[in-house]
């Protein structure tokens, strides 16, 4: 139940480009242009700087709101995700207090 709640965050924390939550950093990166051979998701060095480019899998801040405000929605059942609501902060776009079992 854990390992499932974990990779669940993960993909949602990615997909979303959550600051300081997502998997996909530097070194990441790094490695994909290293061992898959995709240049699109290279590195860019800009002087003092570098910067990765925005990837694929990464939805749109406008698309990224409307998910958000989806899950602030939905409404379930008593005992089946039903405080699902309840962990959508909409200010800083991201999900908080997410239990095991949610």
């Amino acid at each position: 139940m854990h390992i499932e709640k974990n990779v669940i965050e993960n993909i949602f924390n990615t997909v979303m480009d959550v600051k300081g939550k997502t998997k996909d950093n530097m070194k990441v990166r790094l490695d994909v242009a290293l061992f898959c051979n995709r240049k699109n998701m290279k590195s860019v060095c800009d002087g003092s700087r570098v910067a990765k480019p925005r990837a694929n899998f990464v939805l749109e801040k406008n698309i990224q709101l409307l998910v958000y405000r989806w899950l602030k929605s939905l409404r379930f059942p008593d005992g089946h995700a039903s405080n699902i609501s309840r962990l959508v902060n909409m200010e800083e776009c991201r999900l908080f207090g997410m239990k095991s079992h949610d």
